[in-house]
């Protein structure tokens, strides 16, 4: 009957079996491991650890908001990023619109101060010629009474010669008082006229200050190069037309391009893993399929906040390139950057799969059941070097699916 099964219905009497041999097996590895074993090895590692950063110049121009009579203005216009341009270009336009409404109030002060010096010096000049002639008068009336008293005294009769001994007398006095007066009008006018020139030059200043922020509100190429917008100092994006700036901040920058370098962020869960002089490969996000060599030239000793993500820290790393491809890279292209540790050779690994990392102390799972602690030392993506607490051949359980 069974041959009689398995020859006319092959199909059912197959299945039947694969579905036995299938329970059996699971209920045999089922108790053992919840997933696939591993094994301790000996073998050679050369640790990798992955930042993400972007090209960045070491060396660049800054352009940045001139000092102003106001604290804030407005982007108004900027040439797009990436355009090249050259010594003296126009590239940045603030908003001037508060500084041209003043200058026309200024110059429209500047002219009436202009116009009020000028009827003052008049006025000064026809007060101190009007004094002057008067003093002149005094003088030969003066001259006049001293002539006549000059007569001898047996000319005249004593009461005559009196009467021109007093008018010698009070002409002196006459002249004297003219005198007083024209030094007090010449003393006065020049006071005067110095207040209104002293109006008038602060009005020319404010012009001229008015003139140049003008001017300087537009920011022109210091040299040949690739103009890049500065970031926004805390929205962490970069400035457009329309935004807000204040007096000293960046707007735009004219990189150096023979002084590109990677610029990479190291998370501080890692911090003591990257350190200078260590090889790095980096891959341009635009161009995978080129990788270029480098090396780590200086690791920051303090980490910084990310701007949008407070909680976020990293320590900024240098990564200097062995060749640049000036053609293609350009400040601000993201890059993933691998860098490589020191090769050991003929070290104990376990899979990283077999290793529970995230623990306090990292633990390793035993094929036979439980958990172990052990002591790690470098690690890549897909093993870790076994300081202690593992020996060659030992069973691990990957991870439960």
């Amino acid at each position: 009957m069974k041959d009689m099964l398995s020859t006319r219905h092959p199909l059912p009497f197959l299945l039947l079996a694969a579905v036995c041999a299938a329970g059996c097996t699971g209920a045999a590895e089922g108790g053992r491991s919840g997933g696939a074993e591993l094994s301790v090895r000996r073998g050679d590692l050369r640790p990798r650890l992955v930042l993400t950063g972007e090209v960045a110049a070491a060396r660049a121009d800054e352009l940045k908001v001139p000092q102003t009579p106001t604290w804030q203005v407005q982007v108004r216009w900027m040439a797009p990023e990436g355009t090249a341009v050259h010594a003296g270009d126009r590239v940045v336009e603030l908003d001037n619109s508060p500084f041209t409404a003043e200058l026309d109030d200024k110059r429209a002060k500047a002219a009436d101060a202009a116009t009020e010096l000028a009827r003052q010096e008049a006025e000064s000049r026809s007060s101190l010629a009007e004094k002057q002639f008067a003093v002149e008068e005094r003088r030969t009336e003066l001259a006049k009474a001293r002539l006549a008293a000059a007569v001898p005294e047996d000319l005249l009769s004593l009461r005559e010669h009196q009467d021109r001994r007093l008018a010698v007398r009070r002409a002196e006095v006459a002249l004297a008082k003219a005198e007083k007066d024209l030094a007090a009008q010449r003393a006065a006018g020049t006071a005067d006229l110095e207040v209104q020139r002293i109006n008038l030059r602060r009005s020319e200043r404010e012009i001229a200050v008015a003139e140049a922020a003008i001017d300087a509100l537009t920011l022109r190429a210091p040299r040949d190069g690739i103009l890049i917008a500065a970031r926004h100092p805390w929205e962490g994006r970069k400035l457009r037309e329309g935004d807000n700036v204040w007096v000293g901040m960046t707007v735009a920058i004219l990189p150096d391009l023979s002084t590109l370098e990677v610029q990479a962020a190291l998370s501080d869960v890692d911090d003591g893993r990257v350190r200078p002089g260590m090889e790095a490969l980096c891959t341009l996000d635009a161009f995978p399929a080129e990788t270029f060599h480098g090396r780590v030239v200086d690791v920051s000793a303090v980490a910084q906040e990310a701007p949008l993500r407070p909680l976020l820290r990293s320590f900024p790393v240098r990564i200097r390139l062995d060749r640049l491809d000036l053609e293609r890279m350009r400040p601000g292209m993201s890059v993933r950057a691998e860098v490589l540790g020191p090769e050991v050779r003929g070290a104990l690994l376990a899979p990283r799969a077999g290793l529970d990392l995230s623990a306090a102390r990292p633990r390793a799972r035993l094929a036979a059941g439980g958990l172990r602690e052990v002591r790690l030392g470098p690690c890549d993506s897909s093993f870790c070097v076994v300081e202690q607490g593992l020996d060659e051949g030992t069973r691990l359980r990957g991870g439960e699916g």
